[in-house]
């Protein structure tokens, strides 16, 4: 092989083309002298590798260099790229041309790329976005905080590119969490837990941002029973702001207030379970009202 071919294919992970074997003046002679002698290995028409079995990253380039000139790695090969999960088995390419899917890529056309890197990955906002609307609602909330914790991007960017996304999937949920975080605030977060948990289940209303500590105030309090809920509507929260709540709980919990804290993932998803959590908690402090049953709760309420 011409040390310039080698070269390159150690830099695309070990693969290439016959179109790149061809510029380096490999004849198909050769390179059936190649494949005969297990120098080469085929992967699919047109693609070869230096090893039976190439690696993920040797995979991702193919991928690429299958879907031709300005194509990149979408969805979760993109986000596997950028940290934000692992490695999927199937490897999805965005490419402006009309390819079918093969081996273990997945070909989708579009004009609209904006990649960065080599190999050539769509940009963090497309992919994040794109694996949102791929997912659950609950992993939904899990890759939203892997994005904006990555410091590749951050909640203002994202919440654009969701804005400028009108046929995105889940864009409603996407756009009021990044909402919240991008202002600093969960107001959006306070208003479903008022709705989804205390009114529909017929908890008692708590009183909201009750300063229960100088220059600390709390989300919702039920001053009767001495309880706290905090809903936390950041994404990724962690670090030293997760130690000045663990301080300011236990601030509460000696002056007897019991806490229970809730993010977006509870509310959103199981507001069913948390209203449920809520009034176990309420009863055993006092309460003495009944849990109402919302038409999306799975079981009758006790």
């Amino acid at each position: 092989m011409p040390p310039e071919l080698i070269a390159l294919a150690r830099h695309q992970g070990g693969v290439f083309t016959t179109k790149q074997a061809a510029e380096a003046g490999i004849t198909r002679n050769i390179t059936q002298r190649f494949l005969d002698d297990s120098f080469w290995w085929p992967l699919v028409r047109g693609l070869y590798s230096l090893s039976p079995d190439p690696t993920w990253e040797g995979l991702a380039w193919g991928g690429v260099l299958l879907g031709g000139p300005g194509a990149a790695l979408g969805m979760d090969a993109a986000g596997h790229k950028l940290g934000l999960c692992d490695a999927p088995a199937v490897l999805d390419v965005l490419t402006p041309y009309q390819r079918r899917d093969r081996g273990p890529w997945r070909f989708h056309r579009t004009t609209l790329i904006d990649a960065r890197g080599e190999p050539p990955v769509a940009r963090i906002e497309q992919t994040a976005l794109a694996m949102c609307a791929q997912a659950t609602p609950g992993l939904l909330l899990d890759r939203l905080a892997k994005a904006v914790t990555s410091r590749r991007t951050s909640p203002q960017r994202l919440l654009k590119a969701a804005r400028a996304t009108p046929n995105l999937r889940h864009r409603s949920l996407i756009c009021e969490v990044l909402g919240d975080v991008a202002a600093g605030v969960h107001s959006a977060l306070e208003k479903r837990y008022a709705r989804d948990v205390e009114a529909r289940h017929g908890l008692p209303t708590g009183e909201r941002q009750v300063r229960l500590q100088r220059s600390r105030f709390s989300d919702v309090t039920y001053e009767a029973q001495k309880l706290v809920v905090e809903l936390d509507g950041r994404l990724g929260h962690e670090g030293a702001d997760a130690w000045r709540d663990f301080r300011r709980d236990n601030a509460n919990a000696f002056r007897g207030y019991v806490t229970l804290r809730f993010g977006w993932d509870d509310v959103a998803n199981q507001p069913c379970a948390v209203a449920r959590g809520v009034a176990d908690m309420l009863r055993s402090h006092g309460w003495t009202g009944e849990l109402e049953r919302c038409p999306a709760c799975p079981v009758e309420a006790k």
